[in-house]
């Protein structure tokens, strides 16, 4: 487990709006719109339990449209999902 945090780029905010349905629960959970996108953060202690949940609530997100995609951002790295 890491003691950081883990950040979703979205571009939508009805993606936004989906995320925080799903992640609204978590203690460190929090959204805010950045310079016309959403940035939605989880602080804390990351387990992988804690990171696939984030990474479904992603996928569950963009459901339904091809196209749509985020970036997460986790230990350095970044990564897209898309839409399945």
């Amino acid at each position: 487990m890491t003691d950081t945090s883990l950040r979703v780029r979205l571009s939508e905010e009805r993606h936004a709006a989906a995320l925080a349905k799903e992640l609204g629960d978590l203690t460190g959970f929090d959204l805010q719109r950045r310079d016309g996108h959403w940035d939605a953060t989880v602080d804390g202690v990351l387990g992988d339990r804690l990171i696939v949940r984030v990474l479904n609530a992603v996928r569950t997100a963009l459901d339904g449209e091809a196209s749509a995609s985020a970036v997460v951002f986790l230990d350095g790295r970044e990564y897209e999902v898309q839409a399945q």
